[in-house]
């Protein structure tokens, strides 16, 4: 049987045959890749124990603002949909911005998941990183660069090789995150940690380590499958199914593995006083390091099955990321795709192979992804960066729910998120205090990225014309991302701010910002439908 048999041609030159276990198993591996390494420790040096307590809501958080992604891709199964909805909503400008945000984050992340297996790797191979200023040194920048080029040829084969690949890297990864969780607390576990020196050592830290942290990184895996869903089997019936089920198993990952990593932290086994979380958020291989720091204090049999168990999580920490990267690499080259479909990009990004791969949108994914890479070489900075980013999508796909809903009512919605109008309210809140706890200057340099945007998006007006641009209905988007940065600015000390809106009244701003920005976006929102449904399909 050929390797595409089972796959068939749509009109862009794609091929649709991904099954829907393949599909969860695509969105999984995306999730549990380098947020499982270092985010579940580094939360710590925010929240301490109380890091488990900013993985539940973030959990909370995540449905609340991306289960409307279920509704958009089963309306319209396009490939790169999470980067298209905006222009289906607000138009040419405020889909390019929303679109330009979320492009920010699809094509970093490879150079992150590159960043985090060269990291982990110098536990065994130390000239890869320096510990001194926390980022990677010319051999591990070289390893990371030569991982993003061979995912690239693997991508190249086509989907349906790659999920195959990824299927079976993905279940080998979820068995040894299981296997983990069960078993380190059988041999290693101070229910002490939980209290050292006390479990909320500050309420805030709780939600600034959520964007800042990787945390709210960690749970990203579900957009690679919505950008997956003009690749999908009956993506109409299935894609709601496929993102639930990522949604659900990378929250039980996460949240059991941050309860494993605070429990097994041996405070003598670091010569550090009890409670320096800031140091276990610090560590550049958190997992490796904390078992390693627990061997003085077992028994000998304990220490050698530590000893395995410390081999195999380094394996793990190779290829957790490494399928990570390839997942990524695979959801940025779509959105590039979809971009070059909306015409904001040459059409020559929408060029596929006969495998069904877009071949120069994935190679220029690669290429954009190391020009990230070479100046950013650290982990959670580039994490930080592309965070916020993401969540500026995030927000703009929220207000989209209810006028999706009043603009094309005659599209079949095989999911339909309930009362969209509080839904889509609520999701905007949390989006926009998810922006405003990234701290500054990290929101000035990821929002003023993603405003950035729109001198690549004057090739776009150019293109049509200075025409159809929808700019009236677009214009509250760059103001709203303009006034985040000045209230990152004036707000809090603990967000890095001057302090002049101190806390908690800074929280009290914030809220009321996000709700009068919200009624502004729903009424900006165009009268009439800006394109037909039947565009809207591969």
């Amino acid at each position: 049987m050929g390797v595409n048999e089972n796959f068939e041609t749509t009109k862009t030159g794609l091929k649709r045959g991904i099954t829907t276990h393949e599909a969860i198993m695509f969105g999984v591996g995306g999730a549990v890749g380098s947020g499982i390494l270092f985010a579940a420790a580094g939360g710590t040096s925010y929240a301490g124990p109380a890091v488990i307590i900013s993985w539940v809501l973030t959990a909370i958080f995540i449905v609340l603002v991306t289960l409307p992604f279920a509704e958009y891709s089963a309306m319209f199964p396009r490939s790169g949909i999470s980067a298209r909805i905006a222009y289906y909503s607000y138009g040419s400008y405020g889909g390019f911005i929303s679109g330009w945000a979320l492009f920010i984050w699809a094509v970093t992340i490879p150079a992150i998941e590159a960043v985090a297996v060269s990291t982990y790797a110098s536990f065994y191979f130390p000239f890869l990183y320096d510990s001194t200023t926390g980022i990677l040194t010319g051999y591990g920048i070289l390893l990371s660069a030569l991982l993003m080029i061979g995912f690239l040829f693997l991508n190249l084969r086509g989907i349906s090789q790659f999920t195959k690949f990824n299927k079976i890297w993905t279940w080998i990864k979820i068995a040894i995150v299981v296997a983990f969780v069960i078993i380190l607390p059988l041999f290693i576990f101070h229910p002490s940690d939980f209290t050292s020196p006390t479990f909320l050592p500050s309420a805030g830290g709780i939600f600034i380590a959520i964007p800042a942290s990787g945390i709210l990184f960690s749970f990203g895996g579900y957009r690679q499958v919505a950008d997956m869903a003009g690749e999908v089997k009956n993506p109409a019936k299935t894609m709601p199914k496929i993102i639930g089920s990522v949604l659900a198993i990378q929250s039980v990952l996460y949240i059991a593995m941050a309860i494993v990593i605070v429990g097994t932290v041996n405070w003598n086994g670091f010569g550090k006083p009890v409670g320096d979380w800031a140091y276990v958020g610090s560590l550049s291989s958190p997992l490796v390091n904390i078992i390693h720091g627990n061997l003085g204090s077992v028994s000998p049999g304990v220490a050698s099955l530590l000893a395995v168990m410390i081999a195999i999580f380094f394996i793990f920490a190779i290829i957790s990321p490494g399928g990570t990267l390839g997942v990524y690499l695979t959801g940025a080259s779509r959105i590039i795709f979809g971009f070059a479909e909306e015409g904001a990009l040459p059409g020559i990004f929408k060029r596929t192979t006969k495998s069904g791969a877009p071949i120069l949108a994935i190679i220029l994914a690669v290429i954009l992804g190391l020009v990230f890479l070479v100046p950013l070489p650290s982990w959670y900075e580039l994490v930080d960066f592309v965070v916020v980013a993401a969540v500026a999508n995030f927000a703009i796909a929220a207000v989209s729910l209810p006028v999706l809903r009043k603009l094309y009512p005659d599209v079949e919605r095989p999911f339909k998120i309930p009362y969209p109008m509080l839904w889509s309210f609520v999701a905007f809140i949390i989006g926009t205090f998810l922006i405003y706890w990234a701290t500054y200057p990290i929101t000035l340099y990821a929002l003023g990225a993603t405003l950035a945007g729109t001198l690549v998006f004057l090739y776009h007006a150019y293109n049509k014309n200075w025409k159809g641009l929808n700019l009236m209905n677009s214009i509250w988007i760059p103001v709203y991302l303009i006034g985040m940065i000045l209230l990152s600015y004036i707000g809090g000390t603990p967000t890095g701010g001057l302090n002049i809106l101190a806390y908690p009244y800074d929280y009290v701003v914030v809220l009321i910002y996000a709700a009068i920005f919200y009624v502004i976006a729903i009424n900006s929102a165009p009268k009439e439908k800006i394109m037909e449904s039947t565009a809207l399909e591969d």
